[in-house]
């Protein structure tokens, strides 16, 4: 594939990219400033947490530019936080880490192959 073959992203597509950075960089804040509440009380999980903030924002940057391993960066940060999450808060975090997953996956179906 060519470096020079322009990719639409699409207004819908651009707007979830820009809100999962926004949530990236939001949790990360918050797991570091709540890191003294009674569920993070636990410097591991918070630790694990921050790195999938991280990993998250860097997939998004990735994913903007069409790399593949930015999908694969994002899907494995997503596995991450749904184990720290069960540890951490219980079911309800599969919800929350799973949705934005689901829309990205929805959403880059008929798009897999802009990705390089």
């Amino acid at each position: 594939m060519s470096n020079n073959t322009h990719h639409e992203r699409g207004f819908w597509l651009s707007l979830v990219l820009i809100l999962m950075a926004l949530h990236g960089i939001a949790g990360a804040i918050f797991y570091y400033a709540y890191s003294q509440s009674a569920v993070l009380d636990k410097p591991v999980l918070l630790g694990l947490m921050i790195l999938h903030w991280v990993a998250n924002v860097i997939a998004v940057a990735g994913i903007w530019f069409w790399k593949r391993w930015a999908m694969y960066v994002y899907a494995a940060s997503t596995v991450l936080a749904i184990v720290v999450g069960l540890l951490a808060t219980g079911m309800w975090s599969v919800f929350y880490f799973f949705l934005p997953l689901a829309i990205l996956g929805y959403m880059l179906r008929t798009k897999w192959d802009y990705f390089e």
